[in-house]
């Protein structure tokens, strides 16, 4: 019995000793970065009322292509171009599918590979009869409380007014670039960047243009987002998820509500979504272990623990972040209802009913693994399942130890006043257009140099968008910066 017990113990301090070290190695310490800060000489004044001025057109994407907003991308170019007009004049510029363009800035190195700084002018629709809920008009472009509202203020138009902010700039201070740069411009990124980043990417891919880096939105610093994080977060998505959207459609013979078969058309779908979300795909937590990883010693204890730990505590994991949305769209694929249509009338049994089933599929999966799972679980040969939109797999993860990894991290670390900045990668639970160039760079990122709250990040794709004023300075001064570091 003794003996027992002296075992037992042993093998608990054993126990103990492998969580340890395991938490210890697993924390990065989270030593500020020392590098100088920067100073950008800028107009800020004029740079804030030219973004928010670009807020007034409603470059809207729409899945109809009958309803594309010819007028507002023309008028819209046009405010660009006598907005920068140094842009415009000095870099050679192409239109690409008549409303995106390329631009070329050319370096004095043909030997360096160039860069590619990526943005796009659509923006998504109001949701009809919200209008009255914005504090202020969505394509008013109003300046108050120290921030630009408006529809596309964070998705995207920071990023298109940012670069073309930064380049006006550097050209305008006499900057000339040893390696090319390219910027580029889609009008159709909302609904899939077919004809706009795309056509972009196959265009340079017949000059035989390969790429140093590509640099994307989709991530952004983070301020009182990071639980256990005082500091603000930069969050660089080296990858991201790929998307999928399924429609589900059932038959039935119709007729008058008083007289329902057993299963109805409406009620068929209505249990294959039913099933698809009890059956949640399977939670792989690498890529939350890496951000954590990332994060460093900061963090609370018992998520390190957690996280260094998986082989012992993954059933532990998966409970704690249980519920929390945010968590589980980096460690699973996604699956969300998004369209339901059945009847005309609350007394008529539909003929036809459809539900529209949006995944955001994790690496790992593919678009095919989750169409073949799909079926396992609805498992009902009355509904039939069709692709709805656009799709796409999952990104390669590009490398977080290359020269553009390295050159984007200093950026933001320069210019930045908190020095404490932390600065990680994060896969990038969205789609973006910088999934269009893969075949002409190995390293793609995605980042947008804004800083953003709680607040401002319920105006992402929702009602009063907007970013705070020295948010979109910051980062217009990092784009600049980068062309600098980059490119110089």
């Amino acid at each position: 019995m003794k003996k027992t017990v002296l075992l037992l113990l042993a093998s608990l301090l054993v126990l103990v000793g492998v969580i340890t070290i395991n938490t210890i190695n697993f924390s990065k310490d989270l030593e500020p970065r020392l590098v100088d800060k920067v100073q950008v000489q800028l107009d800020e004044r004029a740079a804030i009322q030219r973004f928010a001025k670009s807020l007034t057109f409603p470059s809207i994407s729409y899945t109809d292509p009958a309803l594309f907003p010819t007028g507002d991308f023309v008028a819209l170019r046009q405010y660009l171009s006598e907005s920068f007009p140094r842009v415009f004049a000095q870099l050679e510029t192409e239109d690409v599918s008549e409303f995106s363009y390329l631009m070329k800035w050319p370096g004095s190195n043909p030997q360096l590979k160039p860069i590619l700084l990526l943005s796009h002018m659509d923006v998504v629709p109001v949701i009809p009869g919200t209008e009255n809920e914005w504090t202020h008009p969505p394509f008013g472009g109003v300046v108050a409380s120290g921030a630009v509202w408006g529809r596309g203020a964070i998705d995207d138009k920071a990023g298109v007014l940012g670069i073309l902010e930064a380049t006006e700039t550097l050209l305008a201070q006499g900057f000339a670039p040893s390696r090319t740069v390219y910027l580029a411009f889609g009008h159709d990124e909302e609904v899939g960047g077919q004809q706009g980043a795309k056509k972009i990417a196959d265009l340079l891919q017949t000059r035989g243009v390969t790429l140093e880096f590509v640099l994307d939105e989709g991530g952004l610093i983070t301020d009182g987002v990071v639980d256990g994080i005082d500091a603000p977060v930069a969050v660089i998505g080296p990858g991201e998820k790929g998307i999928l959207s399924l429609r589900l459609i059932a038959a039935g013979p119709g007729g008058h509500s008083s007289q329902p078969l057993e299963y109805t058309a409406a009620g068929l779908v209505a249990r294959a979504v039913y099933r698809l979300e009890e059956n949640p795909f399977p939670i792989d937590l690498s890529y939350l272990s890496q951000f954590i990883h990332n994060l460093g010693s900061e963090l609370p204890l018992l998520q390190r623990v957690v996280f260094a730990n998986t082989w012992l505590f993954e059933p532990f994991a998966h409970r704690m972040f249980s519920g929390n949305s945010v968590a589980l769209a980096s460690a699973r694929t996604t699956t969300a209802p998004t369209m339901l249509k059945a009847s005309i009338k609350e007394n008529v049994l539909p003929i036809q009913a459809e539900a529209v089933v949006n995944f955001r599929i994790l690496p790992g999966d593919s678009v095919q693994g989750v169409i073949d799972r799909v079926k396992t679980i609805i498992d009902d040969d009355s509904i039939e399942i069709e692709r709805y939109g656009f799709w796409s797999e999952p990104s390669e993860m590009a490398s977080t130890e290359s020269f553009g990894y390295e050159q984007l991290s200093l950026s933001i670390a320069q210019v930045i006043p908190n020095k404490d900045i932390v600065i990680v990668p994060r896969l990038v639970i969205g789609a973006t257009d910088a999934r269009h160039f893969s075949q002409i760079s190995e390293n793609s990122y995605r980042f947008m140099g804004i800083t953003v709250g709680k607040e401002e990040l319920k105006g992402f794709h929702g009602t009063n968008e907007r970013v705070p004023e020295d948010s979109y300075i910051n980062a217009v001064k990092i784009y600049l910066q980068l062309i600098r570091n980059a490119a110089g």
